[in-house]
């Protein structure tokens, strides 16, 4: 049984707590793939965190100062070496193929104009590139190659293990609902450009999930980390309706889930 995780940002949260929800109803994915955020989460979680763990590895960041940094607008407006710094140093794990659950990263490859797939090589890097947004993000540079966020290509990465499972589970995060507005600003509009397109390419690996689960994020901005919770929770409910529809039985209590609390850096 493999779960596909879609991209999001910060609201990438809520995948946590549908984990939490699997958790309870004894689902262990055997194989993971994610996109964006969802990338993140997937090795994460095969890495050995736990949800409520990965909820504490980012609270009290700072999207623009703890994840990324501004940076001279040549390929992109801000450079994420924090995440990879911050990915290399919480991480167990250095490489994809030492994960005990097998994990594929998409990207987007610019020099080749085509979606890549990562399942070897080291982790960070390639999960980092796997969220760049193409033009608020500066590409990532894997072995001469350059690589942007995997939602231009493959926002849902159900294809990317489909052919390995019988079952696959696909969680959704993007909603065009958050920002119905125009805002006349570079990174709104590059923003939500590619929101469109990531929402536009969902559509075909939706059909080939067996189970597709619609995650409630309305309202939550991608780089809003200040919800982290309220999203966790959202997640948790969604999944848990989800589950039960469709004849799944719990096989735990529920969880108590208390985070720690980490004051947030000025």
């Amino acid at each position: 049984m493999g779960v596909a995780f879609s991209g999001g940002g910060a609201r990438a949260a809520a995948h946590c707590g549908a984990l939490q929800a699997f958790h309870e109803y004894g689902i262990k994915p055997d194989v993971v793939s994610g996109t964006s955020a969802g990338a993140l989460v997937a090795t994460l979680y095969s890495s050995g965190f736990t949800p409520q763990q990965m909820i504490e590895l980012f609270q009290g960041l700072n999207f623009f100062k703890d994840i990324v940094t501004p940076a001279v607008p040549k390929g992109g407006l801000f450079d994420s070496r924090p995440l990879v710094k911050l990915l290399r140093k919480s991480l167990p794990y250095t490489l994809l193929e030492e994960l005990p659950i097998p994990t594929f990263v998409v990207a987007s490859d610019l020099e080749h104009g085509a979606p890549k797939v990562f399942d070897k090589g080291e982790i960070a890097p390639r999960v980092v590139a796997s969220c760049s947004i193409p033009v608020i993000f500066r590409p990532m540079n894997i072995n001469g190659l350059h690589y942007v966020d995997g939602g231009a290509f493959q926002n849902l990465p159900v294809s990317a293990i489909r052919e390995q499972c019988e079952t696959v589970i696909a969680l959704n995060l993007n909603h065009l609902e958050e920002e119905k507005k125009y805002k006349d600003t570079l990174v709104s509009v590059a923003y939500r450009s590619f929101m469109m397109m990531m929402v536009s390419n969902t559509a075909i690996d939706t059909e080939l999930a067996d189970l597709f689960i619609e995650l409630d994020t309305y309202g939550c901005l991608a780089y809003d980390m200040s919800r982290l919770e309220e999203l966790f929770f959202r997640g948790y409910e969604s999944a848990l309706k989800a589950l039960e529809e469709n004849g799944y039985s719990r096989v735990l209590p529920k969880e108590t889930i208390v985070f720690a609390k980490k004051r947030r850096q000025p």
